[in-house]
């Protein structure tokens, strides 16, 4: 499915956003499609007065609604609620109307056929009310959208706008500004998803309704909440979203069972804009949209319209959209701000998508965006932070600290809609049907998104293990560097880790990682970064006795490690909105393809007597050693974690861990095999043994006090090497514990993938 509709592609969009980062409201307004001036239409046909008989024609209708407007527009607007009772009454009194009452939005009236009509009445900025606009920038240029023509799919994200009202109710921009940042991740690249912004229209609702099953549904249109005015209001109310489709006798025809139940009616609403606009277009309510769309199990939808959550109606419109499957619901108890509205959607799309510098989605237009930027966060983490204060750009500061779940511009109409205690303002609430815990839930619960990563190095290759929040069902990683990608497969796969093999050399070995779900959709991009090098140990050893005779002498020993070390070394945002943590510097062992040799093994002793003397040397044929866990077996090695090491190193563990340091002292212990060759003039102080020096060196270690130091600088993410000796025992040459002594000395070559200053989202967040 095209992103964003046939007419206004990606291009076009992105140059859209930048005329409209201080554009107006973008919830609860609308209009019609084609047009119909509101005031002396000559052409239009009389309203039939009270006792008509016979069904009265879309254009009959049109009619009695410009009588309507042009009374509307008339009136001292002194308060909506006023000029509504005014309104309803005239309404009645005209002949017009058989009947009409104010309702919750609007007014609730019947025509003298007995047809229900709307009249919505829910925007302040359509009604020339008093309420406060102080945090409402300027309207700006519109970019609309063509129906959408792509192809079938089986997993749609879809926002509808209302792209009539000029007057202010609505920027359009903004929806499809949020279609493209979902575009972005859920890019046509990817099989089985689209994305589309489009006006809301019937005609684009039932479109994308054939062959494009709903994970996220966004609804930015009028809302009220209307009545039977000639039955107890308790007993009638419903909701209703206004579209922007005129009403035609073909399109009554078309939808003859819904138009007869009341799923589909004629509404208009009001402005004292002089716009040219259509009066009579349909109305739907939640019956009618379920009818025609489907849902995917778990959907999400989240109405940005009035009205949608109010306690008079929210428990029919949570049933009706729970029985067609959403998962989860998102509405306002009453008259939202736009401003506030669209706030709060980009707020929760900039969190669930990821934020990027340089930005990816283009929602930095909207956000002001955390430093670094944040991850991807499941919404169910994302709704716990809505209570923080407003802080966007699309208005001024917000002095007194409202959240994103509330909206109180001051509607008058608001004060007298329940529920009472909230007075003027509009609360966001979010109805949990348990979406989350279906067998594959919506990817906009939890796109994939890496938090930490931690590597256990074997001999062969590495375990990968990930951290974070991934889909329920199975997907994939990789892993990019200088060479290209390297597709991974799981061998293990949860909601908050997944485990890969890793190569222990070569491609593969470390670089960019992402995780992709099952689709292709792909997880920011967490560098694992790795270091080569060499250790050199060397060690002096004093010899008192050998083969039982006393006497002196002095041995030397050195071990050459070629190493390389790789981890996640990335400051990681673990929990949302919060500051970015440190990680301690850390890896669990050499990888796998590291190797050791023992370069000398030099001795010469004397006895007492000076009579005889014995030497030792290296033996050629002395095999290398290669990693190992511990206990370490014949010519193995290792360079790892040791826990209780001095207040400058730190705790040895993975990940962002409480005074997080970059120093990191492990310990270093080798076992060879069959190093040494030894002779003596006398034929009786060699000892008849084999060479096999081993030696553990870092403070606790068994026969070693020395520490070794490995310090990353937090910027460049180098990594030098420094030591204290160790003073203890060894018997390296022939046996017997002798004074000896041994420190560590080396080079790391540069960092490969270090991390950069955007890592906590990832400088390119693509699908593949």
């Amino acid at each position: 499915m095209a992103p964003l509709g046939k007419v206004a592609t990606m291009n076009a969009i992105r140059c859209a956003l930048l005329l409209v980062a201080l554009s107006v409201l973008a919830a609860c307004g609308g209009g019609g499609v084609s047009t119909l001036p509101v005031k002396g239409h000559a052409s239009a046909p009389s309203t039939p007065g009270p006792g008509a008989t016979g069904t009265l024609t879309p254009a009959q209708i049109t009619t009695a609604f410009q009588n309507v407007e042009a009374t509307y527009q008339g009136l001292p607007h002194t308060s909506t609620a006023s000029d509504l009772s005014a309104l309803a009454a005239q309404m009645v009194s005209s002949g017009a109307f058989k009947s009409a009452i104010v309702s919750t939005g609007g007014i609730s009236a019947r025509l003298p056929d007995g047809t229900p009509v709307l009249i919505f009445a829910d925007r302040f900025e359509d009604l020339g009310t008093t309420a406060s606009s102080s945090r409402i920038p300027a309207s700006s240029t519109r970019v609309p959208l063509d129906a959408p023509l792509s192809p079938s799919n089986p997993h749609e994200t879809a926002l509808f706008v209302n792209e009539s009202d000029t007057s202010g109710a609505f920027v359009p921009t903004r929806q499809f500004a949020f279609g493209n940042a979902f575009s972005q991740i859920e890019s046509p690249a990817v099989s089985g998803y689209g994305v589309d912004a489009v006006d809301m229209s019937i005609e684009n609702l039932v479109s994308i309704g054939k062959g494009h099953p709903l994970d996220f549904l966004d609804i930015a249109t009028h809302g009220m909440i209307g009545s039977d005015p000639d039955t107890p209001l308790a007993t009638n109310t419903y909701y209703a979203w206004l579209s922007t489709t005129p009403v035609t006798q073909a399109l009554i025809s078309t939808y003859q069972t819904d138009y007869n139940a009341g799923n589909l009616l004629s509404a208009m609403y009001l402005t004292l804009s002089k716009q040219t606009i259509s009066l009579n277009t349909f109305a739907f309510t939640p019956t009618f949209l379920t009818e025609h769309v489907t849902f995917n199990p778990g959907a999400i939808v989240d109405n940005q319209s009035c009205w949608g959550q109010s306690p008079i109606i929210a428990s029919n419109v949570q049933g009706v959209l729970q029985a067609a499957g959403v998962g989860r619901y998102l509405g306002w108890t009453k008259e939202v701000a736009g401003n506030d509205a669209d706030e709060t959607d980009a707020f929760i799309f900039d969190h669930m998508l990821g934020e990027q510098s340089p930005s990816v989605t283009l929602l930095d237009t909207y956000v002001n965006q955390k430093t670094p930027p944040q991850r991807p966060f499941p919404l169910d983490q994302i709704e716990t932070v809505l209570a923080e204060s407003r802080n966007t750009k699309l208005q001024p500061p917000n002095p007194t600290g409202e959240p994103y779940t509330l909206s109180d511009v001051g509607i008058a109409l608001n004060a007298i809609a329940p529920p009472s205690a909230d007075k003027t303002a509009a609360r966001l609430i979010i109805s949990d049907f348990g979406g989350e815990g279906v067998a594959n839930p919506p990817l906009e619960y939890a796109f994939p998104s890496i938090a930490t990563m931690q590597v256990a190095e074997g001999l062969t290759s590495g375990t990968l293990t990930i951290m974070g929040s991934f889909p329920a069902s199975s997907g994939t990683a990789q892993i990019t560097d200088g060479s290209g990608t390297t597709k991974l497969t799981p061998t293990a796969w949860a909601t908050d880790h997944v485990t890969f093999t890793l190569p222990a050399d070569g491609n593969g070995s470390a670089g960019s990682v992402q995780v992709l779900s099952s689709a292709g959709i792909a997880s920011n991009a967490v560098p694992l970064t790795q270091w080569r090098g060499q250790l050199a140990y060397s060690e002096s050893d004093t010899l008192l006795n050998l083969s039982g005779q006393s006497g002196s002498g002095t041995g030397t020993i050195a071990v050459t490690f070629n190493v390389a070390f790789r981890g996640d070394v990335h400051p990681t945002v673990v929990q949302i909105d919060a500051a970015a943590q440190p990680q301690n510097f850390y890896f669990s062992m050499p990888e796998g393809d590291s190797t050791a040799v023992v370069t000398a093994f030099n001795a010469t002793f004397e006895t007492s007597d000076g009579m005889h003397d014995a030497t030792f040397s290296l033996n050629p044929s002395a095999p290398a050693m290669t990693v190992a866990p511990p206990p370490l077996p014949p010519q193995t090695f290792d360079i790892g974690p040791l826990a209780g090491q001095p207040a400058s190193c730190n705790n040895a563990l993975p990940g962002p861990q409480s005074g997080a340091s970059n120093v990191f002292c492990p310990k270093a212990g080798f076992v060879s095999s069959n190093v040494g060759l030894c002779s003596d003039d006398a034929g009786t102080l060699c000892p008849g043994t084999n060479f096999s020096p081993s030696f553990a060196f870092g403070q606790g270690t068994v026969n070693g006090d020395g520490l070794l130091m490995l310090t990353m600088d937090p910027s460049t993410y180098a990594v030098t090497v420094s030591a204290t000796p160790a003073a203890g025992q060894s018997g390296h040459f022939g046996g017997g514990n002798r004074p000896a002594t041994g420190t560590i000395t080396g080079t790391l070559q540069a960092a490969a993938f270090p991390p950069g200053s955007t890592t906590a989202a990832s400088l390119h967040r693509t699908t593949h």
